[in-house]
Parts: C-alpha cells; structure tokens; sequence
C-alpha cells in the first residue's frame, strides 16, 4: 500500500497545488464517489435541508418492492459495523429508507460517522450503485456504499514523510500529505477542520486505492504553526477496508 511513497519529494510540491473532493446537494448523494480521482476545488460545506425527515421511521417494504436485484452474501456483511467516508465537512451521508436517492433521508450521517451495522441485504442499482441496509442508533435504512468502510487500524505514519511538509494552509498541507504518503491518484476529502490553535488541525479520507482490499486510509493530521503557514507535527493514519477487518489486516 505504501509503495508510491518513494517519490515523496516530487508529490509534495504539486500536491500543495491540489485541492480536494467536494459534494453539492442538501439532499443529494456526495456528488464525487470515493474512487472517481483527485480534483482541484476547494472544500465546501453544505447544510441539510431543514425539510428533510431525518428522524422518520423509514417505512417497511416488501424486498419485491425495492428497487434493483439482490446481492446476498456480497459485502458488507450481516454483522458488519461500518463508518462513513469520503464525505466533505459539514455535509452528510443520508440514510435512506430504500435504496436509491429517491427514497426519503431517514437520518443525516455526520463525515466521521461510525457504528453503522449492516444487515447482510445489499441491492445493485441499474446505475452500477451498490446499497446496504444498515442500522445506525435504532434506525435502519440504506446507504450508498460507495461511502462507507470497514474502519480498521491506526498507526502513526509521520516518519514516513521525511522532512516534514510545509504549506501556507491547513487544507493544503492535509492534501499535500495525502499525495506523498499514498500517489497522486486517489481521491483526497477533507472530513473534518481545519481547527485553528496551538496546533492546527484536520482529517482527510484518501480512497481509491488500486487495492480489492483496502479502500483507502483516513489521515488525521496536527500542524504546528510556523511564520506564514503550517509545518506537519504527526500524523495517524487508519485503514479503510473494503471488505472487513481481520487480525488487524484488510480481508
């Protein structure tokens, strides 16, 4: 996974150029998929739509009824507690009470979201989208998963960027560090920050990766201040799995 990180030295100086994934809608999907590449917008933050029935009951449905062909025994798994990625701060990941964007928000899942517990009843939508029933805080419905994963373990990977990076804003320096530690391809989503203070900040998704296994990594980045920017203090990095967690590994 971390074999790009060679070329270190070369990302760094285009990754400060770099921006980061963005989503649109108040009651939309995140509008750029974990795995469809990096982009230059700047992040932006959305709110939800006070109409949106976030804390309704989603209504119960025949499978028949549901849209899409059943995925029995594809991933996620019965059983599986799963956390929502690639969604940019202050936007959400709704769940909704079918799969598919038509179907009513039932809940609004914050970017760092965790403890959604899949059933096992997973649905492939005729645009290639793939949904999983799940249960978040007594409320089952559905999510897209293409923002979702299977949290998996943190290790601190400063040491792994050399000479620590150094940019004029928190944002960039986040996105910075994701290209050196893992290529310029995968896509980079700024979930949470920037935090100004003593230390500075920030949590980014990087996914799409070229891995069945691991999805990607979360990067949770603390900067210490210098004269005009921000100079990277550490940084820990989670694995995201695909499929699930196993002895510490991505299944």
């Amino acid at each position: 996974m971390r074999h790009r990180r060679a070329t270190a030295a070369l990302l760094l100086a285009a990754a400060l150029l770099a921006g980061c994934g963005t989503t649109d809608g108040t009651d939309e999907e995140p509008s750029a998929p974990p795995g469809s590449g990096p982009t230059s917008a700047e992040p932006t933050a959305t709110s939800p739509d006070p109409t949106d029935p976030a804390t309704t009951e989603p209504a119960t449905s025949e499978p028949g009824d549901l849209p899409g062909e059943p995925v029995e025994g594809g991933f996620p798994l019965e059983g599986a507690e799963l956390g929502v990625v690639g969604v940019v701060a202050g936007d959400v990941l709704h769940l909704r009470a079918g799969p598919g964007t038509e179907h009513d928000s039932v809940a609004e899942l914050e970017p760092l979201a965790t403890g959604l517990v899949a059933s096992g009843h997973n649905r492939q939508l005729d645009d290639g989208s793939l949904w999983a029933e799940v249960t978040v805080e007594g409320t089952t419905g559905w999510v897209n998963t293409a923002f979702v994963s299977h949290p998996g373990p943190v290790t601190d990977v400063t040491a792994e960027l050399g000479e620590p990076p150094t940019a004029a804003t928190l944002e960039q320096l986040a996105v910075a560090v994701a290209h050196v530690l893992a290529g310029p391809e995968p896509t980079v989503t700024i979930a949470d920050g920037p935090r100004e203070g003593d230390l500075g900040e920030v949590v980014v998704d990087v996914l799409g990766f070229a891995d069945d296994a691991v999805a990607g990594e979360r990067l949770h980045v603390l900067a210490a201040p210098t004269d005009g920017g921000w100079t990277v203090r550490t940084v820990e990095a989670t694995l995201l799995c695909a499929r699930g967690v196993s002895e510490g590994l991505c299944a």
